[in-house]
């Protein structure tokens, strides 16, 4: 946890605040990452692009947006990327978090691309450690060409609902 987030989070935060108590939040930056994937990679093969894990034990009704950026450059690339956010807490097997996100490209091309997205979970592990990683899978059968995902990064803002507190 990094001096900005020790700031924020309050260490006498009990369950039971008042409601006019202005709510817990807490920002996380994870780590930059990055990955290759070489021409004629098989449709199917799915990689880890980005991983974070927050802390909820300070938190009573934990609600969290979670922010993916990257940039993906290609070289004669043609194919599909499909991104998927997964949860896991306390060990357990990873659960899909919203939607699948896609990156598209039809003809084979060179091209640099920002690529992002978000996803809220409010449906969190409570007084544990939850790990979110961001995989990506290629679609169809085969990749043409060379593709990369740069600077892939995953950040989360975490807010407490004092309103929903016991």
């Amino acid at each position: 946890m990094n001096s900005i987030s020790e700031a924020i989070l309050n260490n006498d935060h009990k369950q039971g605040r008042k409601s006019s108590e202005p709510p817990l939040v807490v920002s996380k930056c994870g780590e930059s990452s990055q990955i290759v994937l070489p021409d004629a990679t098989l449709g199917g093969t799915t990689v880890t692009t980005a991983v974070i894990t927050i802390d909820t034990s300070k938190f009573c009704n934990p609600c969290t947006k979670l922010e993916f950026t990257s940039n993906i450059i290609g070289t004669a690339f043609a194919g599909a990327l499909n991104f998927q956010v997964f949860k896991s807490c306390n060990n357990q097997q990873p659960l899909p978090i919203g939607g699948q996100f896609s990156f598209v490209v039809p003809v084979a091309s060179l091209f640099a691309n920002m690529f992002t997205f978000f996803v809220c979970d409010c449906n969190q592990c409570l007084n544990e450690c939850c790990t979110y990683t961001v995989m990506v899978t290629v679609g169809g059968v085969n990749i043409t060409g060379n593709v990369g995902i740069f600077a892939a990064r995953l950040m989360a803002t975490t807010a407490d609902n004092p309103d929903l507190c016991c």
